[in-house]
């Protein structure tokens, strides 16, 4: 009996006492909690096919568009094999019969009311809007294909989508515009026609072409973003 009462004595009291082996601590709890998955990780790898490509039609849109608004070759005359003027966003140049010298300056240089015509300052206009939008839109594009695709990407896409239609839309006024205001054959008229050359008082220059390919390569770079956000689910 009394084996018995040293026996139960020795042994531990269930559910008060734990052995070392059996102590599991828990987690501490702290204040800080940093999410390796909220982290913002700039990639290339972090983009589709369809959004690196669409970037790729972006930055051509924009070298395009730079040369056709700063070089004065959107519009040109030929007299006796010759270019006599042309013309572009900023600058009208023309040849001058006696010395064969080239004077450029504004549209209004030799035109008989003074000030620039309402669709030539139209032009201009939307030529720099389109200009100070491209520079915001490359980098957002960068951005919006370089950016982790989590509930933050919603936000950056739409931006995009809204800057990369601008970037588009602007060229595309431009040419409408001007290939509508041109006064083309009335501009600079050649006094007569000689049979021995192939001569055309009006036509359409590199820079007007370079102007369509921008509007082209943006509208392109457009479709790609739909299409990789309708195969994907942001």
């Amino acid at each position: 009996m009394a084996s018995s009462v040293v026996s139960g004595a020795s042994e531990n009291p269930r559910g008060y006492s734990i052995e070392p082996s059996e102590v599991r601590r828990k987690p501490q709890v702290t204040s800080y909690n940093f999410d390796e998955e909220t982290k913002i990780s700039y990639s290339c790898g972090n983009g589709t096919l369809f959004l690196k490509l669409s970037s790729v039609m972006m930055v051509l849109s924009f070298l395009l568009q730079v040369i056709a608004i700063g070089a004065p070759y959107w519009a040109a005359g030929w007299r006796r094999s010759k270019m006599s003027w042309h013309e572009g966003v900023w600058m009208t140049c023309y040849r001058t019969e006696l010395d064969n010298k080239w004077i450029c300056g504004a549209y209004d240089y030799s035109n008989s009311r003074p000030g620039v015509p309402m669709w030539y300052a139209a032009v201009q206009a939307m030529g720099l809007m389109s200009i100070v939008v491209f520079l915001p839109a490359l980098i957002i594009n960068f951005c919006f294909t370089m950016h982790p695709k989590d509930a933050r990407f919603r936000g950056m896409m739409w931006f995009n989508f809204a800057l990369t239609f601008v970037t588009g839309l602007l060229p595309l006024c431009m040419v409408i515009v001007f290939g509508a205001g041109h006064p083309k054959r009335d501009r600079f008229p050649i006094p007569y026609m000689d049979q021995y050359y192939d001569d055309d008082p009006f036509e359409i220059h590199f820079c007007f072409v370079f102007e369509i390919f921008a509007v082209i390569a943006s509208a392109a770079a457009f479709a790609l973003e739909i299409i990789d956000f309708r195969r994907s689910d942001y």
